[in-house]
């Protein structure tokens, strides 16, 4: 999961530059499953497979990893995105080039606005395209074998962005066991008219995705979208986190509580899975090393410069960001889970917020994805201990102090996106212990 998504409830630069928050839901007769309470740690010690991304070859040198995903096969889909244009790098199971794609243009397998690429099970992989309003799939070779237009966009037509729901900045997940894809929009932008102004002046606006996630179905010239799973709690403020099980279940968690939520293919929640651990609120020091984290991160990007220096600017420059973060109030709860995946073997990875209250939260990345839809490069999420749960709520260990996986595999293949202090990315590959996968 990218640090894009984990701007923690309550927190008022979330509300200003987009919440990721999701809503709606209903309720029906459901199997309530208790987890125990005491951990059961287990290793951290997973050993590593290959890298790549240390620039020892040309054809690794990484710029931006937006994206990243095995297929059955183990081979890894790099999406990497570098000034303003997308490619696909796909390695083998021993780190090995098999291809690297994608260009810029208006052509067949061009990219015109491309910034994630996602991997089939099949090898084959599928690039959203906000330019061609399309998804591009591509054969393993990364030769282009068709496009599906966005949902509602007709053949030929290119309308604005913002009028395209599809276009919106969003997560998307492939669903390895039915095929397409789940997603979830995490920001939904809107055009704004102001007619009391000569001439009438537009505007672009942000705001929270509805808390649903769609299934995508890639099949003929024009994808499908279907809402498979809905939040339980429609006003709540918090985190929404998905991933896909066999038999079309969709696994999410919505709330500031510890409750997994299986989704069964009718779009109805089935089972949930709790752990009673202690409520949390914001006290002084959690909200004091919050402050002190923002306001690092916000200094940092100030002296770099480039886009996010001038998101900076476009909101009022680095003495406005400074008030709001001090002048900031926080209360409620704090969130339980920070993260939560899916794995090849069908089982559930829940990150639990750790000690100090919140993990990696960027929200000048999140302004950048709001205004102009670039993207936030990757990182591993965390640290904080990671529970691992099957779908019928067996409790199996807990990884104590640890990263979330950027991406499951088969065979136990997980892969971390790690920044250097220039923050030029490297992707490693490791490989767990069978019982946890």
């Amino acid at each position: 999961m990218s640090r894009s998504e984990l701007l923690e409830s309550g927190c008022p630069l979330g509300v200003a530059l987009a919440a990721l928050v999701l809503a709606g839901g209903s309720a029906t007769a459901q199997k309530v499953v208790e987890i125990p309470v005491q951990d059961h740690h287990l290793t951290a010690a997973f050993p590593e497979v290959y890298r790549i991304g240390d620039g020892v070859r040309d054809w690794e040198l990484l710029t931006r990893v937006t994206s990243i995903g095995f297929d059955a096969q183990g081979n890894l889909h790099v999406g990497d995105w570098s000034g303003g244009d997308l490619s696909v790098l796909v390695v083998d199971a021993h780190g090995e080039l098999v291809v690297r794609f994608g260009q810029p243009g208006d052509g067949p397998g061009d990219f015109r606005n491309a910034t994630h690429a996602l991997a089939l099970p099949d090898g084959g992989t599928v690039v959203a395209d906000n330019g061609h309003l399309a998804y591009q799939l591509f054969d393993r070779k990364g030769v282009l074998e068709r496009w599906a237009r966005y949902p509602g966009v007709v053949r030929g037509e290119t309308p604005p962005l913002f009028y395209v729901r599809s276009a919106d900045p969003r997560l998307r997940k492939v669903d390895r066991w039915e095929g397409g894809l789940l997603a979830r929009v995490v920001i939904a932008r809107s055009f704004v008219v102001d007619s009391t102004t000569s001439p009438p002046r537009g505007s672009i606006k942000a705001g929270p995705g509805p808390r649903t996630v769609l299934r995508v179905s890639l099949e003929g010239d024009e994808a499908r979208e279907e809402e498979v799973a809905r939040a339980s709690r429609p006003g709540a403020e918090g985190e929404f986190f998905f991933g896909p099980l066999p038999g079309g279940r969709v696994a999410f968690s919505d709330t500031a509580t510890y409750a997994v939520r299986i989704a069964e293919p009718g779009g109805h929640v089935g089972t949930v899975l709790i752990r009673p651990l202690p409520a949390r609120e914001w006290d002084a020091s959690t909200v004091r090393a919050l402050k002190a984290y923002l306001t690092e991160n916000l200094e940092a990007d100030v002296a770099e410069g480039g886009d996010r220096a001038e998101v900076v600017g476009m909101f009022g420059g680095l003495e406005a960001w400074r008030r709001r973060i001090e002048e900031a109030e926080y209360e409620g709860p704090i969130p339980l889970i920070s993260g939560m995946e899916t794995t090849w073997e069908g089982n559930i990875w829940v990150l639990r917020t750790p000690a100090r209250g919140f993990t990696d939260i960027d929200p000048v990345g999140m302004g950048l994805a709001a205004l102009v839809s670039d993207p936030t490069g990757l990182t591993a999420v965390g640290p904080g201990p990671i529970d691992v749960i099957t779908p019928d709520g067996e409790y199996l260990g807990t990884i104590p102090d640890s990263r979330m996986p950027n991406a499951f595999g088969p065979d136990g293949l997980v892969a971390y996106v790690q920044l250097d202090e220039f923050e030029v990315p490297t992707v490693v590959v490791r490989r767990l212990p069978e019982g946890i996968r």
